[in-house]
């Protein structure tokens, strides 16, 4: 049975290797290839438009519902304040705020 202790080993060991290792470095197309492959990436695009329009929105709206969960880990801290400092005023609405602030990014993640 591998130990953390290997494992960490191997996983640094390889990141070394694959990071000294040469990369290849792309080289130009000709022309004519390029006078081939133009009218057909054309098509492609053309075909691929509403996919990429349809999900350039999908991801939009994904990303505004996860930025409000991970805004909602700052409550954290606020619900903390106060619930200690300004526990006469506030200390219903500090735990609401902590419950809130722990339960974030979780719902970030999706787990919730």
């Amino acid at each position: 049975m591998l130990t953390r202790k290997t494992l960490l080993f191997l996983t640094v060991l390889l990141a070394v290797i694959f990071y000294m290792t040469p990369r290849y470095e792309a080289e130009a197309i000709d022309p004519v290839t390029m006078a081939i492959l133009a009218p057909i990436a054309i098509q492609a695009a053309k075909i691929m438009a509403p996919h990429v329009i349809r999900a350039l929105g999908n991801m939009s709206r994904v990303f505004i519902r996860a930025s409000a969960h991970l805004v909602e880990f700052f409550l954290l801290p606020i619900g903390l304040v106060e619930s200690t400092i300004l526990c006469r005023w506030r200390f219903r609405h500090g735990l609401m705020h902590m419950w809130t602030g722990l339960c974030g990014p979780f719902k970030f993640c999706g787990w919730m």
